[in-house]
């Protein structure tokens, strides 16, 4: 079922993409816009979703630059982070037309495609910065292929 973007606009939605080097990153949207190849499918998030936060906590979590531990948002994305993603949060939350994220929490070792089942590489195929996020320290939403 397709996320509609009354949905979008009223939720911090958890997502998951690629970077160019195959680095797997979490974004939380804020309240914004999700890329079409992630609002196409509410079922194939979920299923992404659910495997991320099964994987065990094998990492440490460091903030992003600039962020300090005790950032609000810190905690949350520090989560994603323990498990190898890159995580990211919308700098403006709940602004739709706002599409600029920031990197709030990294893992020691990041998290590739490589060591993801096939199904979930497939899954995660669909959506991809087109540049290494593991060097950003931003990206906006629009960049998504």
């Amino acid at each position: 079922m397709h996320i509609p973007a009354h949905d979008q606009h009223d939720a911090d939605i958890d997502w998951f993409a690629t970077d160019a080097n195959g680095y797997v990153l979490h974004v939380a949207s804020g309240g914004g816009r999700l890329p079409g190849s992630v609002a196409a499918s509410e079922a194939v998030l979920l299923e992404l979703h659910a495997y991320f936060l099964s994987r065990a906590e094998t990492t440490s979590a460091v903030p992003g630059e600039g962020v300090a531990v005790h950032h609000p948002e810190y905690p949350s994305h520090a989560r994603y982070a323990r498990r190898g993603l890159l995580s990211f949060g919308k700098t403006d939350l709940h602004n739709g037309a706002h599409g600029q994220y920031r990197l709030l929490a990294r893992p020691l070792q990041p998290l590739t495609t490589a060591e993801l089942p096939p199904r979930l590489r497939q899954l995660l195929s669909h959506t991809q910065l087109p540049g290494p996020a593991a060097s950003a320290a931003t990206f906006d939403v629009s960049s998504i292929l």
